[in-house]
């Protein structure tokens, strides 16, 4: 059967308090479990995520070093920081099923 597994941002990030890349990973790492049973029993996946949270977090932390040197005129467009997530995110989730199907062999 074919499944589209669609992950909001919010699942990405099992503590919203904890907002750290080092979170998101270890949430991934849970999340490719349930997805590699998936596989396993035979589905092919195509997966689609949200990243409004980690979007927000990508701007709050360019606008906080442009406030600490307002000389640097560097300020990242909305649209570059959804690119951004969606990149990061996506190699979050790619590293993490690759790594849970090698343990699983």
């Amino acid at each position: 059967m074919k499944i589209v597994l669609a992950l909001g941002g919010n699942a990405l990030q099992s503590n919203p308090k904890d907002t750290s890349p080092e979170s998101q990973l270890l949430t991934c790492r849970e999340t490719a479990k349930f997805i590699v049973d998936l596989i396993e029993d035979g589905h092919s996946i195509s997966i689609v995520h949200g990243n409004g949270p980690q979007v927000g977090q990508i701007l709050s932390t360019i606008e906080y070093g442009h406030k600490a040197n307002p000389d640097n005129n560097v300020l990242v467009p909305f649209d570059v920081c959804g690119a951004y997530s969606q990149g990061y995110i996506g190699y979050h989730l790619q590293n993490s099923i690759q790594c849970e199907l090698k343990r699983r062999k």
